[in-house]
């Protein structure tokens, strides 16, 4: 997809891909960092397989409750490689969206790769237009999901 459809960003992690691959694919883990702090995951649902779901619910200080359609898991490949869309739901069924600026379909890789020292880890959102993109980077992409990526990293080494 071209550039202008996605958002992407490469860190060095210092935990193991499979301590990675445990706090993306384990619902308790995936509460305690999936949000940047203050915001807090109040509910997580993942089941790791393709046609599975993935759906948070996130309290916002100041703004109450944030509950997007279930996702779907279109691959698990356990301590390499994630994606998810909140296109679809669990099952592959079409989700409907658009309801507003914000409310837009993006598909999420997520990548983990053996490094020295612990993993090289990739985040990619992919969009179905520049404009929807470009939303969710005004929305705060770089920092939310870097901020959680740190959260991901610290937790990550507790395990």
């Amino acid at each position: 997809m071209a550039a202008p459809h996605a958002l992407s960003f490469t860190r060095s992690l210092s935990a193991t891909p499979a301590q990675v691959w445990r706090c993306w694919t384990e619902p308790d883990l995936l509460r305690q960092w999936f949000a940047p702090h203050p915001v807090q995951v109040t509910i997580a649902d993942i089941d790791p397989r393709p046609g599975g779901g993935f759906r948070t619910v996130m309290a916002i200080p100041d703004h109450g409750e944030m509950a997007t359609a279930p996702g779907c898991i279109l691959i698990a490949e356990p301590g390499k490689r994630l994606v998810w869309t909140n296109a679809l739901g669990p099952d592959f069924r079409p989700n409907m969206l658009g309801h507003d600026a914000t409310d837009f379909a993006f598909t999420a890789e997520i990548l983990i790769a053996p490094a020295p020292g612990g993993c090289t880890y990739t985040a990619t959102c992919t969009h179905a237009t520049a404009a929807a993109a470009q939303a969710h980077a005004d929305m705060g992409f770089h920092d939310g999901w870097g901020a959680a990526t740190t959260q991901l990293d610290t937790l990550a080494g507790t395990l």
